[in-house]
């Protein structure tokens, strides 16, 4: 159907600008995935150095 709009030269064009687009979303889909899991994984390691202050808190009370 876009052959009856466009040349070859712009549909092509147009592939690869949906192509490089999609690419990008997928590149910032991953970077947030990774972000995401690097919060968790530092609230993970939080928690025991979280329990040790509060246990250090009760014991000097």
């Amino acid at each position: 159907m876009r052959h009856d709009i466009m040349s070859p030269d712009e549909a092509r064009e147009f592939s690869d600008r949906i192509r490089e687009m999609r690419w990008e979303q997928r590149q910032a889909r991953a970077a947030r995935k990774r972000a995401v899991a690097e919060r968790r994984a530092a609230f993970v390691r939080s928690i025991p150095a979280s329990f040790a202050l509060l246990f250090e808190a009760r014991t000097r009370n």
